[in-house]
């Protein structure tokens, strides 16, 4: 349902133009997690008390009047929505208990079901009754290929040392998860493409935007240093728990590359080792750091998150992707212990269940909180691109647009 309202928004006092509000996206917004929108009552104080947004069209009030007014194209089109980092100052400050930290959370998520291909897939990862058969079907496909591969019985694997290749052969991994990568790169730059387009025609690039390899350079120092993160004051903590995931991840994702690599040099002839290495190997080495460093970190998220309401409103798109991660780093460190007391039913269980979570990371990665990744370092760059540093209300053919101004 759509319905027509009208707002004063000129410079002249009796000049009012038409808003269209889409009452059935502000109860969308209500259900997914942004609920107190409606105690918001425009005093600004979460603006004055944001410690990252700008002089010049600061957020997020504007935000929270857009999702009041129920303007969906502005909302799923905003760049200052993927700026907000949700330390939750705004929230801790507000006093009304509007919760406009949780808001901008929920409009992330609605951005990423708006610009997803196809959106059926970012829908069901956001939905607690649907993400079932997001995890059934890698499970289903994994344990056809690993119970189906000719030449041996199903459980011919079990007897003998564990080698997890026995279970599931590199040749086998290669055939799941390659066609897997393959559709999320391909997806995800379908959404992102849609994305960049309703940027530009937002928020179009001045003379003060920065050349795009300075953007992305000073988007990756941000990232890197956590920048961000570490100017807020009710989640301050919260930048160090962040780190340790992202630079975890980072590290697994590297180390999984490496052995990869290594694999596939000693096919083709050259001398280089393959797993499994001995417990001192770099690569080892690397693994076992970076997976303890992504346990601590998303130890340490849940725990602020379940014991603390300074976090936020976490949705099902927040818990889904930290369990997925904390389990996925668990599995992994549950499989090689079992291997080490040749323990074969435990580690080959373990390690089935492992490869089933890096499918859901790997292959639904735009739908989830690494699509948030992705758009929100999108955003960053585009931000730094285009120069935005203050967005100034005019009228334009009877409707309120936003112009880029260039900073002073």
């Amino acid at each position: 349902m759509t319905e027509t309202m009208t707002q004063p928004v000129t410079e002249s006092a009796n000049e009012r133009v038409a808003i269209n509000g889409d009452l059935e996206f502000v109860e969308e917004l209500l259900g997914a997690g942004a609920a107190e929108l409606k105690y918001c009552y425009q005093c600004s104080t979460c603006t004055v008390v944001c410690p990252i947004t700008p002089d010049e069209s600061p957020f997020p009030r504007k935000e929270m009047i857009y999702a009041q007014f129920g303007l969906k194209d502005k909302l799923v089109s905003s760049l200052d929505a993927w700026l907000c980092v949700h330390c939750n100052d705004c929230s801790t400050h507000c006093p009304r208990a509007a919760k406009p930290g949780d808001v901008m959370n929920v409009i992330r998520s609605m951005s990423i079901v708006h610009f997803a291909r196809p959106a059926f897939l970012a829908k069901a990862a956001q939905s607690p009754a649907r993400i079932w058969m997001l995890f059934l079907i890698p499970m289903i496909f994994i344990a056809a290929v690993i119970l189906g591969l000719p030449g041996r019985s199903a459980l011919g694997f079990l007897p003998g040392t564990i080698v997890f290749s026995k279970m599931m052969p590199v040749a086998a991994i290669d055939v799941v998860f390659l066609p897997a990568i393959a559709f999320a790169v391909v997806t995800a730059l379908l959404s992102i493409r849609g994305f960049l387009r309703s940027l530009a025609a937002e928020y179009p690039r001045t003379e003060s935007g920065e050349s795009l390899p300075t953007a992305i350079l000073g988007t990756l120092a941000d990232v890197f240093s956590h920048r961000k993160f570490s100017e807020c004051t009710t989640n301050k903590s919260r930048a160090r728990a962040h780190a340790m995931v992202m630079y975890g991840f980072i590290g697994l994702v590297v180390t999984t590359t490496v052995v990869a690599i290594l694999y596939y040099m000693n096919q083709f002839g050259m001398d280089a080792p393959v797993s499994p290495y001995d417990f001192f190997h770099p690569v080892k080495v690397l693994g076992n750091v970076s997976g303890t460093l992504a346990f601590l970190g998303c130890s340490a998220m849940l725990a602020r998150r379940m014991s603390s309401g300074k976090s936020g409103k976490a949705t099902a798109f927040d818990w889904t992707f930290l369990w997925v991660l904390f389990t996925t780093v668990i599995t992994g460190f549950g499989s090689q212990v079992f291997r080490v007391f040749d323990l074969a039913i435990p580690a080959y269980g373990i390690y089935y269940v492992h490869l089933v979570l890096v499918f859901f990371l790997l292959a639904y990665m735009p739908y989830t909180k690494m699509g948030h990744m992705l758009f929100r370092a999108v955003a960053m760059i585009y931000a730094r691109w285009s120069g935005r540093a203050a967005v100034q209300p005019v009228i334009r053919d009877g409707q309120v647009k936003y112009d880029v101004q260039a900073e002073s």
